[in-house]
């Protein structure tokens, strides 16, 4: 196994470029860059799997994120109310595949579907579910309209604000119910899959992005939050404004571990993991790097693991 934080950057796909799901053109579901069928796969494979593999994901994804970003909200640089559950449409992704989005997701053009639902919410009590349509927040339909589309997002961005939202849900069976959610407040950081045979998670500043092979590479979910945290550390410090450096990459690993204690995660677990986990991007020497040494990452995961064990609960901006 490898984990891996900060590597390198992952590209954005060129989008004027034409799509072909046969080809080895890279494209985007649901605006995430999702490349063609990897060369590692086998012939068999069809996009049917990858789009499978690609929500699975994203799920697993959303419910490892979300500890971290609902219970740093104090530190976070801007905040957005979250209702347990995301969202899609059928324009989101590629007209080539459409029709197999229909198929398999459940959803049609013009409107706006569950994607995924995280356990332990609200949404998941009021048995929301992937493929149910969403008509109407707090008495606001959702429009079918594509000229529409500011106002939607608005709805969407606006009707989770008060402490209970009343959310009108279609079934595939076509039955109607109202859902009452009772959104939180998370940090507005949001975490993606980017299909890639690279092992890397990075920040733009905005987002994170996680490739699908650091995800595999990590089945264990307090090991994937430790590359989570990582980035949002990033984020929160600003460090994408900055150049690269050693310095700033032992400040997000130190941030991290801060980060994770507070979402209630298994910080010794962590640095365990970290320590015998196998590393392919070894960091320089003697400063010829951005990144530390292995060793130098783990005495410092170490030294803050001591520190945050001295301060309980941890001090929210006790970052050195």
């Amino acid at each position: 196994m490898s984990l891996l934080a900060c590597a390198e950057s992952v590209a954005a796909p060129d989008t004027d470029q034409p799509t072909n799901p046969i080809s080895n053109d890279t494209f985007e579901i649901a605006n995430v860059p999702l490349p063609e069928l990897p060369s590692s796969r086998s012939d068999e494979t069809t996009f049917e799997d990858v789009l499978a593999e690609y929500q699975a994901l994203n799920a697993r994804l959303a419910r490892v994120a979300a500890p971290l970003r609902l219970a740093n909200t104090a530190l976070c640089p801007d905040t957005i109310r979250d209702p347990g559950f995301a969202t899609h449409r059928l324009d989101d992704y590629p007209e080539t595949i459409r029709p197999m989005a229909k198929m398999m997701l459940g959803i049609s053009e013009g409107g706006l579907f569950i994607r995924s639902v995280r356990p332990d919410t609200s949404a998941a009590e009021q048995r929301l579910a992937p493929g149910d349509q969403i008509i109407a927040i707090n008495k606001n339909a959702i429009s079918p309209d594509p000229i529409m589309t500011t106002y939607n997002h608005a709805v969407v961005r606006n009707g989770f604000d008060s402490v209970l939202s009343k959310v009108r849900i279609r079934t595939p069976e076509g039955r109607e119910y109202v859902a009452r959610i009772k959104p939180n407040t998370a940090c507005d950081i949001p975490a993606k899959v980017v299909f890639s045979q690279a092992i890397n998670g990075h920040t733009d500043g905005q987002d994170i992005l996680i490739t699908s092979a650091l995800m595999t590479s990590v089945p264990d979910d307090t090991n994937l939050a430790l590359v989570i945290a990582h980035e949002m550390g990033h984020v929160i410090a600003g460090h994408t404004q900055r150049a690269q450096s050693q310095a700033l990459e032992l400040e997000a690993d130190r941030m991290a571990l801060v980060l994770m204690a507070r979402a209630g995660y298994d910080i010794d677990a962590a640095v365990a993991y970290w320590e015998r986990a196998a590393h392919p991007h070894e960091g320089g020497r003697s400063g010829d790097s951005s990144h530390p040494t292995t060793l130098t990452r783990f005495e410092n995961f170490r030294d803050e693991l001591t520190r945050i064990k001295k301060t309980k609960p941890p001090k929210p901006l006790a970052f050195k």
